[in-house]
């Protein structure tokens, strides 16, 4: 019997297609968008992932807590090369100055001994098949190393001292026990000078890999002051490694790195994370075993940076799904409608068949499995053609990004199908319930549209609109219900249950930050507009203004739908609210981001001469060869003051009226007075505080501050950055504030007073005139001596913008807003044109009693005009707070820099586009059905 019904209910779906055209239409519109939202974001996760790959220099690293020979190293690489996955490996050791217990000199030529920084300055043994080894470049001396020689990075602090040829002494002491120290002396030869790329240098100081999980990941590495000097490890460095060894010391600044290069290929596939991490973990743990039972007691250690790298993503892929789940429920809600809507009319215009079905023999729970069977194949289908639109439209959700034939996986396939079998069954479930209810007598009459009475009961609906309601009120205070309720350290049956209650309302509220605005949507439509017969009243008289003494038609066609009116503008409004709130968050990211990022480089270019002393010389070169500078600065940082005050006292100094020409500020940060009043106000005896300092002082008071060994007193004359606040929950920005200390400015004419007993380090920063091109400066200013870093905004957003991870997820949202309304206007217009076929004798009715057709459209449209008028209003104020809600959530990790919520040219257009197509979707199908109509008047359906 089932499978009679499966192929009757598949044969009415393939003969009668147009009953089903519509409903499939919808629900195509629901799968392919969900479809595309899914294959995108697998995309963009595995192009997003393999971009972060790229950025780690060594899949594995195996170190020891222990000083060992030169032997185990050679054992622990034999060991590991012989495991599968493993395709190479190759040594990376440095030493390094440990002070007061380990420190390391190098005596230069001339008798000179440098004693090397605990930073910045490193002893290299590396392998000829490591990394280092194979990319430095060569400048000048001997192509390859011998026994004793050493290279020397050119840009180290020690270059300009040595000649090939000269002999360096290296001397290392350890720690053998509280009182023992030992002294190893290693003569070498500079073999020659080379240079490093990026990739080396930092592998050199043990950073193997650059994570750009981050907005302001740097575009390209700072060259800190630093001496490196290279020795090769079978060499020379294995020597050194067995001398100090044999002291089985305590204390010391050595570190062998064993680096392993997996085979990525088949260990990592960026489609399925899950496997990856899995291949990563177990060889990671078959390694570990194999080093603990050959090599036991040597202390070492491993640690997994494609796993790490795995780890973070799989976190922040996370969010990706739960925001794209967000961005297609206003879809799902269409066409569950649509559905529903075009399922009733279909349902109506087959009373003959159901009734004939009955009278044939049919239960009702056969007609309604036959009915539900219709709907199940028309998911499949509409499956089928989602999957392929979804497929079709990954390069268009990406922007370009990702413009390789998509992996549709299983899981997608899969999900889609279950998703679009879902959303046909839930359109169909109560309408065809009702069908198959239907007496055979009443299914054969002549069709007739009545308004299924609903019977809500009213206490549900105050409840969903007080939640709305509530959430709506937390998003205008911009409060955050998390930020000062948070469980407590209370022990004892009620601290638990108390703690229970806690956890229970920052859940709830979590989930009302994605549910409040629908709940708030549909408590206010069904109480308002389908409840309140003002409000009907009201919606109706709106139309007074277009249609006069017609109003009256539309006032009481308002009132006869009201359930329908009140879906419709329900489903509007999720539509508006969630275009204004994606709309409005896109633009507020993009504004946040660059504003950081201006914060950070601190202009339109910012340069770190290598000395203080390189300032002049760099300026004049700028003015000279630049074309495009509208304004230079120096400001002069890194040294502080002292004052009566527990708090750090940070100072810039900083010539006021060229600083405030060239750098980037935004006058709030300035609290008490303008940066225009500051321009003048800013003396060789005033000072701009940090707003920390508030809590003990007022403008116009005195500070006591100590520079360089000089006392001052200044007048404060403004803060800068907000006050330190009181901690009355768990606000991380609060916290952050606390420990975070800001500028304090004073006058260049302040700072050459202390300048000969203070380090202090100069930073150049450039205005650029309106298109100036701000990367081709930086580079060419890169290319001059004396200069450090060089970091510009237009490299920073560039950078930011190829940031898979960051910029893609964005670009699906800006896309889906577009396809989502596309999406909500096809279904708003397939709804449009099957009521007006339940319509039929009315429009014809209106017509031979006189109205023109200009008139019947007018009337018409004049319905549906109030519902869009509503819903603008509603969707837009509630897409707006949600907004001030995000840039809420936001502050709270933000010191500074504050995110707001802005609505530039593009998004208002994005906007009024949107609106346009709403608007087209509600009015077109009534021009063009009742011109249909008017050809043929009709009196029975």
């Amino acid at each position: 019997m089932v499978f009679a019904l499966a192929g009757y209910a598949l044969k009415r779906v393939i003969r009668s297609w147009r009953l089903f055209i519509a409903l499939t239409l919808g629900v195509i519109l629901a799968s392919s968008f969900f479809a595309g939202i899914n294959i995108s974001i697998n995309s963009v996760g595995a192009k997003s992932l393999n971009q972060q790959l790229t950025q780690i220099y060594a899949d594995m690293v195996v170190s020891s807590s222990k000083v060992v020979s030169s032997q185990d190293v050679s054992e622990l690489r034999s060991l590991l090369s012989t495991v599968d996955g493993v395709v190479s490996t190759s040594v990376l050791s440095r030493i390094s100055s440990v002070p007061v217990v380990a420190p390391l000199k190098v005596r230069l030529p001339g008798n000179t001994t440098l004693r090397f920084r605990l930073r910045g300055d490193v002893v290299l043994g590396v392998s000829e098949d490591s990394y280092i080894y194979r990319s430095m470049v060569i400048e000048n001396g001997n192509l390859t190393l011998g026994e004793d020689e050493v290279y020397i990075e050119v840009d180290s602090d020690i270059a300009p001292s040595l000649s090939i040829g000269d002999n360096i002494t290296l001397i290392i002491q350890v720690a053998s026990g509280p009182f023992k120290r030992q002294i190893i002396t290693k003569n070498l030869t500079v073999a020659g000078f080379i240079s490093l790329n990026d990739q080396a240098f930092l592998m050199a100081f043990e950073r193997y890999g650059i994570p750009i999980f981050s907005p302001l990941a740097a575009f390209g590495i700072r060259r800190f002051a630093h001496n490196i000097i290279i020795t090769e490890w079978n060499r020379t460095f294995s020597k050194i490694l067995d001398e100090i060894y044999s002291y089985s010391p305590s204390a010391h600044g050595l570190r062998v790195d064993v680096i392993l290069s997996l085979d990525r290929e088949s260990l990592v596939n960026a489609w399925d994370v899950e496997s990856s991490k899995a291949n990563l973990e177990a060889l990671e743990a078959q390694l570990k075993n194999l080093i603990e039972v050959s090599l036991p007691g040597r202390g070492f250690f491993m640690k997994n940076q494609l796993l790490n790298v795995i780890n973070s993503y799989e976190s922040l892929s996370v969010l990706m799904i739960l925001q794209g789940v967000i961005l297609a429920l206003p879809v799902f809600f269409v066409a569950w409608y649509m559905g529903l809507t075009v399922s009733n009319v279909s349902f109506n215009l087959r009373r003959r068949e159901i009734g004939l079905l009955s009278t044939k023999g049919f239960s009702s729970g056969q007609l309604l499995r036959l009915f539900l069977l219709e709907a199940a194949f028309v998911g499949v289908i509409s499956a089928a053609a989602g999957i392929f639109l979804g497929a079709a439209f990954t390069p268009i959700f990406t922007m370009g990004q990702f413009t390789e034939i998509p992996n549709v996986g299983l899981e997608t396939v899969v999900s889609v199908i279950v998703f679009s079998i879902a959303i046909a069954l839930l359109a169909v479930y109560k309408p065809a319930r009702r069908a198959a209810k239907m007496k055979a007598v009443d299914a054969l009459r002549e069709y007739l549209y009545v308004e299924e009475a609903k019977t809500y009961r009213k206490v549900w609906l105050w409840l969903a609109l007080a939640l709305g309601t509530y959430k709506m009120v937390m998003l205008i205070l911009g409060l955050d219900i998390a930020s000062f309720i948070q469980p407590t350290g209370g022990v004892g049956a009620r601290g638990f249950l108390m703690n229970i209650l806690i956890r229970m309302v920052n859940f709830v509220d979590d989930i009302l930050t994605y549910l409040g605005p629908i709940l708030f949507f549909w408590g206010f439509a069904k109480i308002f507009i389908e409840g309140s017969v003002k409000v009907q009243e009201l919606l109706g008289r709106v139309t007074r203004f277009f249609i006069k003494d017609l109003s009256i038609v539309a006032e009481r066609n308002v009132r006869r739908n009201a359930a329908r009116v009140a879906s419709v503008t329900f489903l509007l409004a999720i539509i508006v609210g969630y275009s204004v709130s994606a709309v409005g968050q896109i633009a507020t990211q993009r504004d946040y981001t660059e504003r950081l990022i201006r914060s950070y480089v601190g202009a339109d270019l910012s340069i770190i001469p290598s000395s203080v002393d390189n300032v002049t010389s760099i300026i004049d070169w700028l003015k000279e060869n630049v074309t495009g500078i509208e304004s230079i600065t120096v400001e002069y940082t890194g040294f502080g003051g002292e004052s009566p005050f527990p708090e750090t006292l940070k100072i810039v100094a900083i010539n006021p009226e060229e600083w405030f020409k060239t750098a980037y500020y935004e006058a709030e940060w300035f609290r008490e007075s303008s940066p225009d009043q500051l321009v003048s106000s800013l003396s060789n005896n005033t000072i701009i505080l940090d707003g920390k300092f508030s809590k003990y002082l007022d403008v116009g008071d005195q500070i006591s501050i100590t520079i360089g060994g000089k006392a001052f007193n200044l007048t404060v004359i403004a803060f800068y950055g907000p006050e330190e606040l009181q901690v009355t929950g768990f606000s991380l920005r609060q916290r952050v504030r606390m420990i975070q200390s800001l500028n304090s400015y004073i006058n260049l004419s302040l700072y050459e007073c202390v300048n000969e007993t203070v380090s202090a380090t100069a930073r150049i920063l450039v205005n650029l005139e309106p298109g100036a091109d701000g990367e081709g400066v930086a580079q060419e200013v890169r290319e001059l001596d004396g200069v450090d870093w060089v970091v510009s905004v237009a490299e920073q957003m560039r950078f930011r913008d190829e940031n898979v991870l960051i910029s893609g997820p964005l670009n699906i949202m800006r896309l889906g807003v577009f396809f989502a309304a596309l999406a909500a206007s096809v279904g708003v217009a397939l709804v449009t044109f099957v009521t007006l076929q339940e319509r039929k004798k009315e429009i014809t009715l209106l017509m031979v009693r006189g109205l023109s057709l200009k008139q019947v459209v007018l009337t018409l449209v004049s319905e549906n005009l109030s519902v869009l008028l509503v819903a603008y209003g509603l969707g837009g104020f509630v897409g707006y707070l949600i907004d001030r809600g995000n840039v809420a959530a936001m502050n709270v990790a933000s010191l500074l820099v504050a995110p707001r919520v802005i609505f530039p040219t593009e998004a208002v257009m994005t906007l009024t586009v949107i609106g346009s197509l709403l608007a087209a979707a509600a009015i077109v199908p009534i021009i063009i059905m009742v011109l249909l109509y008017s050809s043929r008047l009709v009196w029975r359906v």
